[in-house]
């Protein structure tokens, strides 16, 4: 079957499959949580994945090096290889401002929300990632050919503009969780510059229609974020309907997700770390007034994957009897990683509260997910989510 997509409000990113089930998100039926993620947040916020608490001066230094480094990070990032992003693609900066965030709403704390919120208005400011000599958006980085041409050595400057994009998503979420404590004088400065990034490199990462499930449910965590910034409850209902549309397009009946779950040697691997965004996505769009969980349609295929995840764990062979699809995948058995990814954090926690489902990963994710201080691909942490219910 061909499926029939009609694209709309190219700002928005908004992409209407007309053969999904039509059920529309009134603006009538959503509430704006407080904190983005929830309308309270617990102890659990206070701390990230390595335990470790909030850190005013964390905060402050990870926002001023996003000030003081941002032409260095941009050339880095502009001479990454296909395999390899440049410096450390920004990961080290956004997480404890991310972190913070949470934490500073938890806890209550005014002077750590002003440090963030400060340390995000003098980037806005100064218009920083905006203007930098070598700063690419998506469809220059992609005049340079394809990634991976040329094998994994291959030049990719299309890192560039999609690693500025997920820095531009994590500072929505990190104000939208921060919403109400910023003044009109802080939105004057920081909503227009988050409008523009969200414009400039997140809405063509939106406009484009992935084959599978990625960071940030495919970035719809940024357009609800914005929406949450902004006020605009009718771009949240849009946002959640297209979430619930892209997610019945790639998560089977059978709970495998396309083309995630078909990727070779790496499918389990690239499965869980399509299914964690997806169920962190399902958990803020309940908080917001619908319940994916629920939903007569995607509900069962959500609970379907996480099966396969059970199944993933307990017999690989079996999960991978699927065999494969698309072409981007490997079907070299060294390049086999048999485990849950290692920044699938919400996934368990996630798969335990909402259907009783313990996971068991193996020791490569125990392993690299303790080095993770805090969620690259999910936006928020689930142990915060769920001590503040």
């Amino acid at each position: 079957m061909i499926r029939k997509c009609i694209s709309t409000l190219f700002f928005l990113g908004l992409t209407a499959c007309l053969d999904a089930p039509s059920i529309e998100v009134g603006r009538s039926n959503l509430t704006q949580p407080k904190f983005f993620i929830a309308n309270a947040l617990g102890q659990a916020c206070m701390r990230d994945e390595q335990g470790r608490p909030r850190s005013i001066s964390a905060a402050r230094n990870a926002l001023d090096r996003l000030y003081n480094n941002n032409v260095r990070y941009i050339s880095e990032l502009r001479r990454s290889t296909s395999l390899t992003p440049g410096g450390d693609g920004l990961q080290q900066t956004w997480k404890p401002i991310l972190f913070n965030s949470y934490a500073a709403a938890a806890a209550d704390d005014d002077q750590l929300s002003r440090t963030l919120i400060d340390g995000v208005r003098r980037l806005a400011a100064s218009g920083r990632y905006m203007n930098e000599p070598e700063l690419l958006t998506m469809a220059q980085a992609k005049r340079f050919g394809l990634c991976y041409r040329n094998g994994p050595g291959t030049p990719c400057p299309q890192h560039l503009p999609r690693f500025v994009g997920r820095m531009y998503t994590n500072l929505l979420i990190s104000m939208a969780v921060l919403d109400s404590r910023m003044t009109d004088t802080d939105r004057d400065v920081i909503v227009p510059w988050l409008e523009r990034g969200y414009k400039t490199f997140v809405a063509p990462e939106l406009a484009t229609d992935p084959n599978g499930i990625f960071d940030f449910a495919n970035y719809g965590m940024a357009r609800l974020a914005l929406a949450a910034i902004t006020d605009d409850m009718g771009l949240a209902s849009r946002e959640i309907t297209a979430r619930r549309r892209d997610f019945l397009k790639h998560i089977e009946s059978s709970g495998y997700i396309d083309e995630n779950s078909y990727r070779g040697e790496r499918a389990f691997w690239y499965h869980t770390a399509g299914l964690d965004p997806a169920l962190s996505y399902a958990i803020i769009a309940r908080e917001w007034g619908v319940d994916f969980f629920s939903d007569p349609v995607l509900g069962p295929r959500l609970r379907a994957a996480v099966d396969k995840t059970v199944l993933g764990t307990t017999d690989y062979a079996a999960f991978r009897s699927v065999g494969n699809r698309g072409d981007a995948y490997t079907s070299d058995p060294r390049d086999r990683i048999a485990d849950v990814h290692q920044f699938a954090l919400n996934l368990l926690p996630i798969a335990a509260r909402e259907y009783g489902i313990r996971i068991t990963p193996g020791a490569r994710f125990r392993n690299l997910s303790r080095t993770e201080s805090y969620t690259q691909t999910s936006g928020f942490s689930a142990r915060c989510y769920y001590s503040g219910r």
